[in-house]
């Protein structure tokens, strides 16, 4: 992929190195807490044209580098097309300022490229990142609302549902954590309390973001019940979760 390429419907695989995403934890720890979402930011945007402008030569083709933090850093990365999936693999950050520092930067690189960091166990998705650096996910302009968490076992729903906290439908599309939420937080003193349990059971799914009101519940629930992308992530060997259509990074959990 070229600067300027688009990945096909405009969604794409993010895999980060666990070497980036330790520097992302480490390094960037003493900047502004926007810095990491910035980093992450510019990352997801690659799917839509916004590469690299620096392609790298031997021993490193095919790999480019993105300019981040005000250009001060850059993170050495791999845009393909693998069996029709847009695909973006990070591999490192490390300063770009200096000549002698940036080959310091290659040659990290080409030890983790011949070391097998890239085999998909030693890869952290985009989403993954997200957690493990606390980012919240709408700050990196991605719509957490649009994938579908696996289902709670059919006991959980069936128990949630005979005590009237929750529909089958609403049941089928939360996870267990969720219906967990639902049950701990749907009952009162006068009796089962549905609109508290589901509230309760989606600010599960999002704690560190602005709280869900019962307004918005039944949107959520219907971009939940959409059809799912589906489609195969080559690095994760997964399918996307999230909603049929959807922009910028693929999902599998």
């Amino acid at each position: 992929m070229e600067r300027g390429d688009r990945s096909p419907d405009g969604a794409t695989e993010v895999v980060l190195s666990d070497v980036l995403v330790a520097q992302l934890a480490e390094q960037l720890v003493a900047l502004d807490a926007a810095a990491r979402e910035d980093v992450l930011v510019a990352l997801a945007r690659l799917g839509e044209g916004s590469g690299g402008a620096h392609p790298l030569h031997a021993p490193l083709a095919g790999w480019n580098t993105l300019d981040v933090l005000g250009a001060q850093q850059r993170v050495v990365y791999r845009a393909r097309i693998v069996d029709g999936v847009g695909v973006i693999e990070a591999l490192c950050l490390g300063p770009r300022t200096d000549a002698e520092v940036s080959r310091e930067v290659d040659d990290m690189a080409i030890a983790l490229r011949d070391s097998g960091m890239l085999d998909a166990d030693e890869l952290a998705q985009l989403w993954e990142a997200l957690a493990i650096l606390d980012v919240v996910t709408e700050h990196v302009g991605l719509d957490g609302w649009d994938y579908r968490p696996p289902p709670a076992p059919e006991g959980m729903r069936h128990a949630a549902v005979a005590a009237g906290l929750l529909d089958e439908r609403t049941a089928a599309l939360l996870s267990r954590d969720e219906i967990a939420a639902a049950i701990a937080s749907g009952s009162g003193p006068d009796g089962p309390r549905p609109a508290a349990a589901l509230v309760a059971a989606l600010a599960r799914a999002r704690t560190r973001a602005v709280p869900v009101d019962t307004d918005g519940a039944a949107a959520i629930l219907a971009t939940r019940a959409a059809d799912r992308c589906g489609q195969l992530q080559p690095r994760a060997q997964q399918h996307c979760v999230r909603r049929a259509g959807h922009p910028g990074p693929h999902r599998s959990r």
